[in-house]
């Protein structure tokens, strides 16, 4: 047989696992002896983060920590203080096949925490955190793209699709020590730290990716031993932030999307030679998400036949993915944040969390839809400490320009939150406002069938009804020449030459001559 076909690598990304799992928080806790005794346990908050993950075979393994921060008050004082604990979780996700050239997206928030003092020295802490685990791999269907020989015939259709992925995703620590002002009293206890990321730009240099922004790093403190009416001080300052990601082969024909988003922000007082700690340490965990993607124009073959023998072939459904495109979006949630017991008089700190929203396709448009929380932090008008928060629901439409996504498509965001503002209101609430960006990128695909293999059978010629080379045929207008060409074993081409026409398809109704021999 001289059949000769030359094929395409067509390369797509593929959904090999989602799935939850959930990890039990239990904590028994006594105070070390420096620690005041607990009058009122005021607020218990559990911040989990996935501070490792590596995929091996078909086994992806991960390590999750819990930070765990309980804030009380003791007994005739209204200054808070704060306990940490941080629990660490090695958790595994089974595979149902090894993942090649995966990609692991994991997030974590809290389910549920509950905390009572089992005695003024002793805490007991249970509760739940949900972890969303999603594995991307790519898969590749070798595709019909050229035929030769057994006049063999070939409809084709072109199709954009990647040539080339380069993936790549690195954690790293960001961290630099920051000096209070000379009127900001000294540190005592943090309650309260947190980055956010408010700029990021990315640049390729040299086959790297180089991701650079600033983050707002948040603090609220208490000040031991100071004599003051306001026992909690809140500061904020910046930290750049510039890493660069190695991404093999990486030229300027790549489009690159790169995505930063922080795992966690510790904060550790440092104390000087007089015992005042006016210096803190900061490490902030990043991890930064590389997605570089060449595009090509593919001509994939969808049908076929042989002027001269029978033939047949194998088709499959082929995902053509399209280029990314950037998501870079942004809404405001607003609530109510109240303390029922006395209203509140100031505000020390707020803030948002946004870990319970998700991004997914419905009716073909992008929405935004979960959970998010509100905290104050504040004083009220009995001079009582407290932290009151209310959950907002959200669902909002996210690039409105965008339509017809399909359901299945591959989307990789964040919500960073750029800013979280309050109102007091006259009956003493906390009127909250929080903007939250949406960052990261979109990709579509498209399904078409593609041939995978042709076979020609020469044992069994292509029947010609008649001894002539010409036959008539009335064409309607619209009417594909493929179609008529395959019918009676032609040549389209030689239609086409034959009846002079300028394209494939039937312009207006007419009379065709079909070459047949």
């Amino acid at each position: 047989m001289n059949l000769k076909v030359n094929k395409e690598s067509v390369r797509a990304c593929e959904k090999i696992c989602s799935s939850t799992q959930e990890q039990s928080i239990e904590l028994d806790y006594v105070l070390p002896d420096y620690y005041p005794e607990i009058f009122r346990i005021i607020k218990c908050c559990a911040e989990p983060e996935i501070t490792a993950c590596a995929v091996n075979g078909d086994r992806v393994n991960y390590e999750l920590t819990v930070c765990l921060r309980v804030v009380y008050c003791s007994e005739g004082s209204t200054s808070p203080e704060a306990v940490e604990q941080k629990l660490v979780y090695s958790r595994t996700v089974n595979l149902d096949r090894p993942a090649e050239q995966a990609s692991v997206y994991i997030t974590a928030f809290p389910d549920h925490i509950n905390c009572r003092a089992v005695n003024r020295r002793r805490i007991d802490v249970r509760g739940a955190v949900t972890v969303n685990i999603c594995v991307m791999g790519e898969t590749v269907t070798e595709a019909v793209c050229e035929a030769f020989g057994e006049n063999i015939q070939l409809r084709k259709k072109c199709c954009m699709c990647p040539a080339q992925v380069i993936k790549a995703q690195k954690r790293t620590v960001v961290s630099d020590d920051f000096t209070l002002s000379e009127t900001a009293p000294p540190i005592g206890t943090i309650l309260r730290a947190s980055a956010e990321i408010v700029s990021a730009d990315k640049k390729i240099i040299a086959g790297k990716a180089a991701a650079k922004g600033e983050l707002k790093i948040s603090a609220v403190y208490t000040s031991h031993g100071e004599d003051s009416e306001d026992p909690v001080t809140s500061m904020q300052f910046s930290l750049p932030f510039s890493q660069l990601v190695e991404l093999e082969g990486l030229d300027d024909d790549f489009l690159c999307f790169i995505n930063s988003s922080v795992i966690s922000c510790t904060l550790t007082p440092r104390s000087e030679g007089d015992g005042n700690s006016r210096q803190l340490e900061c490490e902030v965990l990043l991890l930064i998400d590389c997605y570089a993607v060449k595009m090509a124009e593919y001509e994939l073959a969808c049908d076929e036949y042989s002027t001269s023998y029978a033939s047949s072939h194998t088709a499959v459904q082929v995902r053509c993915e399209k280029a990314p495109a950037p998501l870079d979006s942004s809404f405001s949630v607003r609530g109510i944040c109240e303390n029922k017991d006395s209203p509140i008089s100031s505000v020390y700190d707020v803030w948002c969390s946004s870990s319970g929203l998700r991004l997914s396709v419905s009716e073909g448009k992008l929405i935004a839809a979960g959970n998010v929380t509100l905290t104050v932090m504040g004083q009220t008008e009995s001079g009582d400490f407290v932290i009151c928060e209310t959950d907002v629901p959200v669902e909002e439409e996210i690039s409105p320009d965008m339509r017809d996504i399909s359901p299945d498509a591959d989307i990789r965001v964040t919500f960073p939150v750029t800013s979280c503002t309050y109102t007091l209101t006259a009956d003493n609430t906390a009127e909250v406002k929080a903007e939250i960006a949406v960052r990261g990128w979109l990709t579509d695909h498209i399904l078409t069938e593609a041939i995978t293999d042709i076979s020609v059978d020469e044992t069994v010629p292509r029947e010609q009804s008649g001894d002539y080379a010409l036959r008539l045929y009335f064409a309607e207008s619209g009417e594909e020449l493929w179609n008529v060409a395959k019918r009676y074993g032609a040549s389209m081409l030689r239609i086409i030459e034959e009846n002079e026409l300028d394209g494939d398809v039937v312009k207006e109704a007419k009379m065709l001559l079909i070459p047949v021999a």
